[in-house]
């Protein structure tokens, strides 16, 4: 049985060898986008004002990544990862908690042709905060209500190739705080969102950190040809 196992490991990995050749041609530069989030258990500052004030990142558009390949992007199995002692030692430390460790291959895009890709992880609030499920939904989800989740971290992130590559981020970050009196709900704790919407240029084959206090993301863009 584990002969079968790695025959069936080996197999993919020469598929997603093949995609990456067969779209370099199609697509010319190619990157591996290999990203880690982490929520920071020691962070913030539990005395700042909580607004539990919902924020909807912008979805629109936003490339849902699986294995099937889709204008060049293809999600990337863990056997691709390079960061993984980094993640190991994050979840190790006891300060960190891995929410989401993810890699995927995908075309050098100008800004104009940019495609953002759709990030969730983490803990789902909506069975203690449902009326936020219904917060979560569009308009056109509103003719039938849908329960939608409520992730702990959820939005997008989109790499843009100009004379640098660029990291753009619209993600939202939730955590729940202690209250001294209930709310509306009576209940005594509420879900704040931080908004996380940031810009950073990068460096190819260079891990990058995007500091948050209540969220780190590690980043690693690497060209495929290199």
């Amino acid at each position: 049985m584990r002969l079968k196992i790695n025959m069936c490991n080996s197999f993919k990995t020469l598929l997603i060898f093949i995609a990456l050749i067969a779209s370099q041609t199609v697509h010319g530069k190619d990157y591996i986008v290999e990203m880690i989030f982490f929520a920071n258990m020691q962070g913030g500052n539990e005395s700042v004002h909580i607004s539990n004030r919902a924020v909807i990142p912008n979805l629109e558009g936003a490339m849902v990544l699986n294995d099937s390949s889709t204008n060049g992007f293809i999600a990337l199995d863990a056997d691709i990862f390079q960061l993984s002692d980094k993640a190991k030692a994050l979840n190790n430390s006891g300060n960190y908690r891995v929410l989401k460790h993810i890699a995927w291959l995908q075309p050098g895009l100008a800004k104009e042709e940019a495609i953002a890709v759709r990030i969730h992880a983490g803990k789902n609030y909506k069975d203690e905060f449902k009326e936020r499920s219904f917060a979560q939904a569009s308009f056109s989800d509103l003719q039938a209500p849908i329960n939608h989740p409520v992730n702990e971290l959820d939005g997008t992130v989109k790499i843009v190739l100009g004379r640098f590559l660029h990291l753009y981020t619209d993600l939202v970050y939730r955590k729940t705080f202690t209250i001294s009196s209930g709310d509306a709900f009576g209940r005594n704790r509420v879900l704040a969102d931080f908004p996380i919407k940031s810009h950073r240029k990068m460096r190819s084959k260079t891990l990058h950190y995007i500091d948050h206090p209540y969220l780190g993301i590690l980043i690693e863009i690497r060209p495929i040809d290199e």
